[in-house]
């Protein structure tokens, strides 16, 4: 009995949850809504443009608020690029011209309308949206043409009739074919008629357009039917539409008012010209520096020269011979006591290079400095550009240039990337324009960023003198070196060395200089018989040279620390439903 109460008592509050279920689902199966009929009536005018006026009948059942209309401006253009499609807005009302209210925006290539309807309630409305298209018109050699999505394919809803009516130049009477495209997008169904009459081209579906099937119309144009726009106009349109072309334009003019009043080095009211000895108090690793506002790695090896050179180091060439190999080796020795240096005999780099070179005693091998004296590199570069500051030779010193010139970058790209976050602007809609504006960019930035170093009158003078004597050692006179004293070419040999015109320098001297320098001995000496040849002294060093700059910034493995070393259309055939401009689609709420 009990049992029987209780099958009874589940079985009515199961049918209990099924009328409630009805009773909620029925009304919520009752609201829908469709389009009833979707008219367009379209002006061409000469110049390409078009006034389009659609008229939309919408059924509503149950309670809404209105609809939504999505009009894409975006389409892909030729090589690649994007074609935005210009719209102005000029009215939405409503089928007896009383305006509508609505809100457009603009996201993800489209024009979306929210377009408010009151009444909307089991009642039939119609919406007329007016707006004038500037480019929808294409151009080619032989002909122009009007394809046109009339409805777009991105209803949810059907359509139960759609036409289009477009009018012509009086011009154009006679000369014009037209073709329509039904059903969904891709689609190649004619289920329309298309009919030309005088200057006019009428188009009508046959049957409803499924869900998210649309209406396209093609129009042949006979040339000087229209008038294309100028060039102006379609480079704006081109730019407008491809708005990261306009990344070169702004780097460039950021660039250029930066490097204008912070980069500009002053006049320094001389010229190049010959000059037979440097610029007094600049040594061989700061003449180098002066060249290209950096520093090269042959600005330090060349002071180790400058420093046997002036007596204070010997370089002794050794070779040993292994099984199948013979090693080089090089050997310097310090010949005056570090204790015994003032900072009024060396610079600071040139201390600073003793100091790492003979930390382990008066006598030191090249190999021996090896995953060691990278730790004094970024030290010897610190201490050279702080001598050339403390010289007043700089406004703007290169790391400060550096730094200039990576804030404006930053500068540069916020304005793109904030329009891009919000939606203003798409820079990314063509990938091939978005690579080529980025590299044209960068070399953009960083042309303005190699010459962003200012300096000084003073520095500006004293660069032309360092020019003036590498232009000297690259053509030296020989008459003059018969009246310069024999010490000329190992004297100025480190300078050749910081200035790269070494090999030049040496040939000049070749068959002049007999007698090789004290500072400097090779395995052997020289053979009997043979004398000392500049040239060969000079690949000498120059081999040297490039050994120890792989020495100086070996570095190991673990270490994170750096060198310090710096056509047509759909017309003829072609063409298909939800193709040419116009389209979209929208909704209800």
């Amino acid at each position: 009995m009990e049992i029987g109460k209780l099958c009874n008592s589940k079985i009515a509050k199961t049918a209990l949850l099924a009328l409630l279920f009805c009773a909620v689902s029925i009304p919520a199966q009752a609201k829908s809504w469709r389009v009833a009929d979707f008219q367009d009536h379209i002006h061409i005018n000469q110049d390409g443009s078009a006034e389009v006026t659609e008229r939309i009948t919408l059924v509503f059942v149950g309670e809404w608020h209105g609809i939504h209309r999505q009009i894409p401006i975006e389409y892909p253009g030729p090589n690649g690029t994007n074609y935005e499609l210009y719209i102005n807005l000029t009215g939405v009302s409503d089928g007896e011209g009383s305006k509508l209210k609505y809100e457009s925006s603009v996201s993800h290539g489209e024009r979306d309308l929210k377009i408010y309807i009151p009444g909307a309630v089991d009642t039939t409305r119609i919406v007329e949206i007016a707006y004038l298209v500037r480019n929808p018109t294409r151009f080619f050699d032989d002909h122009d043409e009007f394809y046109w999505n009339v409805t777009g394919n991105d209803w949810p809803v059907p359509i139960d009739h759609a036409a289009a009516t477009v009018h012509f130049p009086d011009s154009a009477a006679g000369s014009l074919r037209a073709q329509a495209f039904t059903g969904v997008y891709g689609s190649a169904e004619r289920d329309a008629t298309s009919a030309v009459e005088g200057a006019e081209a009428r188009f009508e579906t046959n049957n409803p357009l499924p869900m998210r099937g649309g209406l396209t119309i093609d129009v042949y144009i006979p040339k000087d039917i229209l008038k294309q726009p100028g060039a102006v106009a379609r480079f704006f349109w081109f730019l407008g539409g491809n708005p990261v072309l306009l990344l070169p334009v702004a780097t460039t003019a950021i660039m250029f008012v930066l490097w204008w009043y912070k980069g500009r080095d002053p006049d320094p009211g001389m010229s190049v010209a010959p000059i037979y000895e440097p610029p007094a108090g600049i040594s061989p690793a700061e003449a180098g520096t002066l060249l290209d506002d950096s520093i090269h790695p042959r600005d330090i090896t060349s002071t180790m020269v400058d420093l046997a050179v002036r007596g204070y180091i010997k370089i002794e060439e050794t070779a040993e011979k292994g099984l199948l190999f013979t090693h080089k080796d090089y050997v310097f020795h310090l010949l005056k006591p570090l204790a015994d240096l003032t900072d009024k005999t060396l610079a600071p780099h040139e201390r600073v290079m003793l100091e790492n070179v003979f930390a382990g005693g008066q006598e030191t091998r090249l190999s021996s400095l090896k995953n060691r004296f990278y730790t004094a590199v970024p030290i010897i570069r610190q201490d050279i550009m702080a001598s050339l500051k403390n010289k007043g030779v700089y406004l703007l010193d290169p790391e400060s240039a550096n730094g200039y010139s990576v804030v404006a970058a930053i500068v540069i790209l916020i304005p793109f990337a904030i329009f891009q976050y919000v939606g203003w602007a798409n820079f990314l809609n063509s990938v091939p324009l978005v690579i080529v504006s980025v590299l044209v960019s960068a070399v953009i930035w960083w042309l303005f960023a190699r010459v962003m170093t200012a300096k000084t009158v003073k520095g500006s003078r004293i660069r032309v003198a360092v020019l003036g004597f590498q232009e000297f050692m690259n053509r030296v006179d020989a008459e003059r070196l018969k009246v310069m004293p024999p010490t000329t070419f190992e004297k100025f040999l480190p300078y050749a060395m910081a200035l790269g015109v070494e090999h030049h320098w040496a040939q000049a001297f070749a068959g002049i200089v007999k007698d090789p320098p004290s500072w400097y001995s090779a395995p052997g000496g020289y053979a009997p018989g043979m004398g000392f040849n500049p040239i060969f002294f000079s690949s000498s060093m120059h081999s040297m040279a490039s050994d120890m700059h792989q020495v100086f910034v070996s570095a190991p493995r673990a270490s994170s620390s750096g060198s310090g070393f710096g056509g047509g259309g759909g017309f003829g055939g072609g063409g298909f439903s939800g193709g040419g401009f116009g389209g979209g689609g929208g909704g209800a709420f």
